[in-house]
């Protein structure tokens, strides 16, 4: 009997840190990789003071992801920080978070840095530089009758609601899709339908996100055609 509950307390403690190897590689393990385990976030604020950087935020897609933490580094006088969410965390916590980054040095510029590309986000001239361009697919409508517009790829569907705007503005924004291409290097692809006031289903089309790309903007014409704004 000894025997056998010290083989079952041994299994327990086996499983237990087995467990917690995966939690500590998931939260913690990614760091390793450094700014090429990155992500990019939405920036709601950056205060910068002596010793420290204060940053809040959250995650930006439109599925929950829980925020792991940051990763940060100091170069001439610029604090370069990415960040790291997962779909595992997002079951018990948040994608906002709210950090404070040690400093050795007085600061001159804050950039949010990912494996693919590098965004500013606070200069010591102008402070708090806004985020005006996300990343993701983008839907600009020369109408002023849609009721919806509905994307679907991989599994997932997710869809706005919103009154039209026909001034040039976006109407739809949609960024998990630029992180899944990046996480996988291959292109996405994705439908996108169109409905309007009455719920009849004025455009669809099937395309792909591009791997390399951060931003995709398309344009629902007046007659039902939808065309990628090339830049």
């Amino acid at each position: 009997m000894k025997s056998k509950a010290g083989k079952g307390l041994i299994a327990v403690i086996l499983i237990a840190a087995a467990l917690t190897a995966v939690f500590l590689t998931g939260r913690y393990g990614w760091k390793l990789a450094g700014f090429r385990a990155c992500q990019g976030a939405g920036i709601e604020s950056v205060e910068v003071s002596e010793g420290s950087v204060h940053l809040t935020g959250f995650y930006p897609g439109s599925f929950p992801e829980g925020f792991c933490g940051y990763y940060a580094k100091e170069e001439d006088g610029v604090l370069y920080v990415g960040f790291r969410f997962s779909a595992v965390f997002g079951f018990f916590e948040t994608g906002d978070f709210d950090v404070s980054i040690p400093v050795r040095e007085p600061v001159r510029a804050v950039v949010m840095k990912t494996r693919m590309n590098e965004s500013p986000i606070w200069q010591l001239e102008t402070g708090f530089v806004s985020q005006t361009e996300p990343y993701g697919v983008f839907v600009r409508t020369d109408r002023n009758d849609i009721r919806s517009i509905t994307m679907s790829y991989d599994g997932r569907s997710s869809e706005i609601t919103e009154p039209a705007a026909t001034d040039g503005s976006c109407l739809y924004i949609e960024s998990d899709i630029m992180l899944l291409a990046k996480e996988t290097e291959k292109p996405i692809p994705f439908s996108l339908s169109v409905c309007l006031q009455d719920g009849s289903v004025f455009s669809r089309t099937d395309l792909c996100f591009e791997a390399e790309k951060e931003r995709m903007v398309l344009t629902v014409t007046a007659d039902g055609e939808i065309e990628e704004d090339v830049q």
